[in-house]
């Protein structure tokens, strides 16, 4: 799994891009709670996440276009394979790219979610 982690992260990494760190944190608002809602989410729902943007700086189109690779579009997002999830939950996730810690956050997504 260690490979197919590094190289998750690798698509993370490469798809931050030129992103803000702001857009980051909105980016990682949305992948937890589409990690810790545990079913689907539709954009309705996301864009009530705290920080999560509409309009110029929209939140589902930097993940849907940046993230293409491992995140499906549409109007409910979602991981295009539960191995992602559980590389984004990894401790080794974490060594790799450390500027996502809160994605691991499962009380504050939770605490969204509500």
């Amino acid at each position: 799994m260690d490979d197919l982690f590094s190289l998750y992260a690798t698509v993370v990494k490469a798809s931050l891009g030129r992103i803000s760190k702001q857009e980051v944190q909105w980016i990682v608002s949305v992948m937890g709670a589409m990690i810790y809602a545990k079913q689907p989410l539709s954009d309705d729902v996301l864009v009530m996440l705290p920080g999560v943007k509409i309009g110029d700086s929209d939140t589902m189109q930097l993940i849907q276009k940046n993230f293409v690779s491992v995140v499906g579009s549409g109007t409910i997002l979602h991981f295009h394979h539960k191995s992602l999830k559980d590389c984004l939950l990894s401790p080794s996730f974490l060594q790799r790219l450390p500027e996502f810690p809160a994605v691991q956050d499962r009380g504050h997504h939770k605490l969204c979610l509500l």
